[in-house]
């Protein structure tokens, strides 16, 4: 394994990314939330089953400002794509992947829902259901992977069983927060971090 720190950017745009090297034949892009890194326990356990499977990782290491999220889902989609198109182009212009992993939480699910899900697996770890736009386009979508959220998470919504396909499945976490944790209970909030985990290793 071997992990490449780089940076990438254009005229307007510069944005750094870890790239963590298994020699495998598929790649995961993963989108961190604003404030939920990939050191957080479901990003770093995310990335351990991919590399488990030997599957690349590119971390992508964007920061915003928090009055992001007062703008609309497709204003904060292009935001963020201006950021996440120089990473995909670098890392896969250098590489020769068979398949593509697209996993997000959180603000980060709102780019791959808007703008870049095509046919490859997409992971959306509480993803921000409350926005109209943002479950509009989930309705309206025949996207495969899988989709989890908490009954406490403040995004969540009950129309959320709307969105199960045959190709995107969801799971609910009775008592989870926006972090997949239960309050006061590492238990519980360890269960439904292999809930998490066991929904991921069947799509892989």
């Amino acid at each position: 394994m071997h992990v490449d720190q780089k940076s990438v950017s254009n005229q307007t745009n510069k944005i750094t990314y870890t790239h963590i090297k298994t020699g495998g034949p598929r790649i995961c892009f993963m989108f961190s939330g604003l404030g939920y890194t990939y050191e957080k326990p479901l990003l770093y356990y995310v990335t351990m089953l991919m590399l488990k499977h030997g599957i690349d990782v590119v971390h992508i290491h964007y920061t915003y400002p928090k009055e992001l999220m007062t703008k609309s889902t497709d204003e904060i989609a292009d935001v963020m794509m201006k950021d996440i198109d120089l990473v995909l182009q670098d890392a896969l212009s250098h590489n020769d992947y068979k398949n593509i992993i697209f996993a997000g939480k959180s603000l980060g699910t709102i780019p791959l829902i808007q703008r870049v899900m095509k046919d490859e697996v997409m992971l959306l770890l509480t993803p921000l259901l409350t926005r109209s736009e943002l479950f509009k386009s989930l309705l309206e979508s025949t996207y495969k992977g899988l989709l989890v959220i908490g009954t406490r998470d403040h995004y969540y919504t009950k129309e959320v069983y709307q969105l199960k396909t045959n190709t995107m499945n969801v799971q609910v976490i009775k008592n989870a927060d926006h972090s997949l944790d239960v309050l006061y209970n590492p238990t519980e909030s360890l269960k439904a971090l292999e809930t998490v985990l066991n929904g991921i290793e069947q799509l892989l």
